[in-house]
């Protein structure tokens, strides 16, 4: 097999001047430029193209210190997110550099995948499972909120969500797993006391770093922001008292904020180390031996994949906590407690076990293999955003009185729950416009047991009447279109 391939060399990213040091004369002292104040020239040059920059550049010393300001590359790059060893267009630089080396690996990547689907055939499989499809029936809608139908009246999310839910969820319960082999470890108390003590620096450098500064958590204070972020109320009291305003977080990272991890992850631990002097966390060792790790992959069946990682924290390497009590680890600033961080870990385990056990409750047609792992592919996803959705729709009809709850979610509810409340700043946006109010979160309630069980039988009672199926297995059921799952789920 003969390809043609098209030599291609790397991009110029790199502009070099040199006038000579004695130079006084000005390029512009005959032009009717010199004139234009430095604001005016600095909003013209923000509406060139990267070429023109370059040119700009090029006639003197005063449009080039024009077109190197940040303000200019902090456009051209299309993020806000900053390192605090770089300037926007050093980073820019480095980003088209990266971007025309995964060019040449995604050719490369298409040009194999080419050539090997050339020898195969394609097979024949079983069906995909099917799953069952909720009753169809009239529902008698009152527009509430920000909802405009009926949630049983759509196939898809009616609602739009200022997060991405669906990616988020996945990152969610990735992280979870990368944590368990950990958890032994992180329930010593002492071991604990320093992970909050760790969470409340690295948010005190946040808190002191402009927002768009780049910091990258490690897995241990991952796990503690978890906890914190899963009870937005108590996350958004405590910053406003601790730190004077709410901090943000996401799980995802853009491109171009994973492109620029490893570094931000140096700079995050020279930043906490000369402020408290102490490691952060060891950093990556560069071998030169080192195997490039693949950024594309393309089976024979199936689709082109992007394998880059898109999750925002770091977990190469990780910090090795002391044994040893120590009165050096402050007292918990936070309002959670130790107790609800050991509780937190213990979620992923059950919510496996419950999505597990419902599986056996509903009819699914067609082939199914079984797992002990929860199913986060296209449609399941699809199914669990649904579900919530209708959990939004039920606290909108049901809202909190006298500081009683009324809507108990299920573990399937809580998996985009909790991939929701992730960015705190937009799910409290999201819950404001769909909802009317924030609604809190309590992961374990302190509730005398027969009160929570008559509350829960009331959840249910109403959750059936209104969708006409069983809240705990509502996550199982398609609505209104009978369709197989997919295989590349």
């Amino acid at each position: 097999m003969t390809t043609d391939k098209t030599e291609r060399s790397p991009p110029n990213v790199t502009w070099k001047h040199s006038w000579p040091l004695d130079e006084i004369q000005n390029a512009l002292v005959e032009s009717d430029f010199k004139a234009v104040p430095t604001e005016v020239i600095l909003h013209i040059f923000k509406f060139l193209p990267v070429p023109d920059l370059c040119n700009v550049s090029w006639v003197c010393r005063s449009f080039k210190m024009v077109a190197d300001l940040d303000d200019i590359w902090k456009l051209k790059c299309k993020s806000s997110a900053k390192l605090h060893s770089k300037s926007f267009k050093q980073i820019y630089m480095d980003w088209m550099y990266e971007k025309y080396l995964r060019n040449i690996e995604l050719e490369a990547v298409e040009a194999l995948y080419r050539e090997r689907s050339s020898h195969y055939a394609c097979g024949l499989r079983c069906g995909p499972p099917q799953y069952p499809t909720r009753p169809a029936g009239k529902h008698h809608f009152v527009p509430i909120g920000d909802f405009k139908q009926h949630p049983n009246e759509s196939e898809t999310m009616s609602i739009e969500l200022s997060v991405d839910v669906e990616k988020t969820a996945r990152e969610l319960i990735s992280l979870l797993k990368k944590a368990s082999p950990f958890q032994t470890e992180w329930r010593q108390s002492s071991i604990i006391k320093q992970m909050i003590t760790r969470y409340y620096r690295f948010m005190q450098l946040k808190a002191s770093c402009p927002n768009n500064i780049l910091l990258i958590p490690t897995l241990d204070i991952e796990i503690i922001w978890q906890t914190h972020l899963l009870r937005p109320e108590m996350y958004r009291e405590d910053c406003m008292r601790l730190f004077h305003r709410v901090i943000d977080h996401s799980l995802l990272a853009t491109e171009i904020e994973q492109f620029l991890k490893e570094q931000a992850f140096i700079d995050t631990c020279k930043l906490y180390e000369e402020r408290f002097g102490e490691q952060y966390c060891p950093l990556p060792k560069i071998e030169d031996n080192m195997k490039t790790v693949p950024k594309y992959v393309h089976p024979i069946f199936g689709k082109l994949k992007c394998v880059i990682p898109i999750y925002s924290y770091w977990d190469e390497t990780h910090y090795t906590f002391s044994s040893e009590s120590s009165t050096k680890f402050g007292e918990n600033p936070f309002s959670f407690t130790e107790a609800d961080i050991i509780l937190d870990g213990n979620w992923l385990d059950l919510c496996k076990k419950f999505m597990k056990s419902m599986l056996s409750n509903v009819p699914i047609s067609s082939y199914y293999r079984e797992s002990d792992e929860i199913d986060i592919g296209v449609s399941a996803i699809k199914r669990l955003k649904k579900s919530y959705e209708r959990f939004l729709y039920m606290a909108t009809k049901y809202p909190p009185s006298n500081g009683y709850t009324f809507i108990h979610p299920t573990y399937a509810i809580d998996i985009i729950w909790h991939s929701h409340m992730q960015e705190p700043l937009k799910y409290a946006s999201d819950c404001i416009r769909l909802v009317g109010y924030v609604i809190d979160h309590s992961p374990w309630p302190s509730v005398d047991e027969n009160k929570m069980k008559s509350s829960c039988n009331d959840t249910i009672n109403a959750w059936k009447k209104e969708f006409e199926s069983d809240m705990s297995t509502d996550h199982l059921y398609n609505t209104i279109q009978d369709t197989f799952d997919y295989w590349n789920d």
